[in-house]
């Protein structure tokens, strides 16, 4: 199947932010990997990657913080809170990155 670049699929929230902050930021480069018919092999390879970095910077960071299965089982409130609080800084850090 070829693609033009307006109907590329969703793949996953990472390769869409890569996918919109080319299409604005750097619309030659989108061009590109569309004429050379990689949009689609490089936006799979940006979802892979970042949801492999997510799921690594997330269980980094809930070790240095002590956020473990025992604060699970004794507080799950907090084992909760303190999950999200380091998914969305760890989003946040990649958003930046994967934007730039």
């Amino acid at each position: 199947m070829t693609y033009n670049g307006d109907d590329i699929p969703y793949m996953g929230m990472w390769a869409d932010l890569r996918k919109n902050y080319l299409l604005e930021e750097k619309p030659k480069d989108y061009a590109e990997l569309v004429e050379e018919k990689m949009v689609i092999e490089y936006l799979v390879a940006i979802e892979e990657l970042y949801t492999k970095r997510f799921d690594e910077l997330v269980e980094q960071q809930m070790e240095r913080e002590g956020v473990d299965e025992k604060l699970k089982i004794e507080n799950p409130l907090k084992w909760i809170g303190l999950v999200n609080n380091i998914r969305s800084c760890v989003k946040e850090i990649l958003i930046e990155e994967i934007c730039s």
